[in-house]
């Protein structure tokens, strides 16, 4: 499958030669960056820029993990993205501090404790969102009347 958009540093649009699918990025979060009615959190640009100049137009494989949810509550697929490389997106992007080891619902999945290795390595170096100015702090705050 092919990266055909990339909406933020975990969701991204993959096309092949039967359509196209959403994908949420299983095992990571990253700062909020188009959530309608909130703040852009922080580090979110350069979350999204990490996974634009990573993922875009990239042959990645998507990989469905059956002891995780199969979709959010949005619809999207829940899966691993594994990068033309043989690494793996998610454990990549938490390594390089531009996203957080996330478990969604029950996707406690195979890669869990590599993205969890992989966060105490960003988190010991300031990597990222793990350093000024953030500090590990990215939520995102309701705009009032939201």
């Amino acid at each position: 499958m092919t990266v055909e958009y990339v909406y933020d540093g975990d969701t991204v649009r993959v096309r092949d030669g039967d359509g196209e699918l959403t994908v949420r990025v299983l095992g990571i979060d990253t700062p909020e960056t188009v959530k309608s009615g909130y703040t852009v959190g922080c580090w979110g640009p350069e979350s999204t820029s990490y996974a634009r100049a990573t993922l875009d137009g990239a042959a990645v494989q998507v990989t469905i993990d059956p002891r995780a949810d199969a979709v959010d509550d949005y619809g999207r697929t829940l899966a691993h993205l594994t990068l033309p490389d043989g690494s793996d997106y998610g454990t990549a992007a938490v390594r390089a501090g531009m996203a957080k080891a996330y478990a969604y619902g029950r996707s406690t999945g195979r890669l869990t404790e590599e993205i969890a290795r992989a966060e105490s390595e960003a988190r010991a170096s300031g990597a990222g969102l793990w350093g000024p100015p953030c500090d590990g702090r990215t939520d995102s705050v309701q705009l009032e009347g939201n």
